[in-house]
């Protein structure tokens, strides 16, 4: 590391040296290395590179730089040897794991939006139980219902069942819509 540096500097000192007439006055260079550089942990591999040094730095024969030179930050050099790669320990996984975490996660139901839809079209015969439907809250009726899971209720809500007509009559909502509203009847029967 510490010959890298020596050639780099003794090159760039030649070639200012040749470019630049001998009469000029001649003062020292002053090395810097950036703050980041001099707190930057070190790998055992390369060696330490001094902080600041004052000394002028010349070869034999050389006439020094009539500017300071600026010396960047040394970079070390890439390695040729292949870095081995370490072999990554799994823990075994078993099929039902693998099942369990290719489910989709179902989204959290809006009951504000459910509410609303649910005013909209499923009020009229809900709240007033017209034909036997289900009112929200009433969780002896619902039990049996909602034992036979979320997607048998949104299957019956959007093609309807007995009296009830799919969508709940109305047949210009959007299924998601028609969820939400089953989401918040359910919600208010558990």
């Amino acid at each position: 590391m510490k010959g890298s540096i020596f050639w780099v500097m003794f090159a760039t000192a030649s070639l200012l040296g040749c470019s630049k007439s001998e009469e000029a006055a001649v003062s020292p260079p002053i090395l810097e290395v950036p703050q980041q550089a001099q707190q930057a942990p070190m790998d055992s591999q390369f060696e330490p590179v001094p902080a600041q040094t004052t000394e002028p730095v010349a070869a034999e024969g050389v006439t020094p730089p009539t500017q300071p030179l600026v010396v960047a930050p040394a970079v070390p050099a890439k390695s040729t040897q292949p870095i081995a790669a370490k072999p990554v320990q799994t823990a075994p996984v078993s099929p039902a794991t693998i099942a369990a975490e290719a489910k989709p996660v179902a989204p959290k139901p809006d009951l504000a939006h459910g509410q609303q839809i649910y005013r909209q079209s499923c009020a009229v015969c809900h709240d007033k139980g017209i034909a036997g439907a289900p009112k929200p809250g009433d969780t002896p009726a619902w039990s049996a219902r909602l034992a036979q899971g979320m997607d048998v209720l949104y299957s019956t809500a959007l093609l309807g069942k007995g009296a009830m007509p799919a969508k709940g009559g109305n047949p210009s909502l959007a299924d998601s819509d028609v969820k939400a509203a089953v989401d918040f009847m359910a919600a208010q029967s558990r």
